[in-house]
């Protein structure tokens, strides 16, 4: 997806097999953090990736509370 943009659509060619990885709310690699999803319409042929924003200083504190390391909670705000 490019950069800051909430929805990337893809059109999926008829039969194609592909394989789709949106990412997750968790533990982000891309240096987005915010959730990461997708929609498949089999109607449409087309995959939506989405973004949506989300309580990261929250999800810090409970990752922190439960005596994780401290690396695990400070990733969330860079998505690396």
């Amino acid at each position: 997806m490019p950069p800051q943009a909430e929805e990337w659509t893809f059109e999926i060619p008829e039969a194609c097999l592909c394989l789709a990885n949106p990412g997750s709310v968790g533990q982000p690699r891309d240096g987005d953090p915010r959730a990461a999803y997708a929609l498949f319409s089999e109607e449409e042929g087309l995959l939506r990736y989405r973004r949506v924003r989300y309580d990261v200083e929250a999800a810090q504190a409970k990752i922190r509370a439960a005596g994780l390391p401290p690396s695990l909670a400070d990733r969330l705000a860079e998505g690396k």
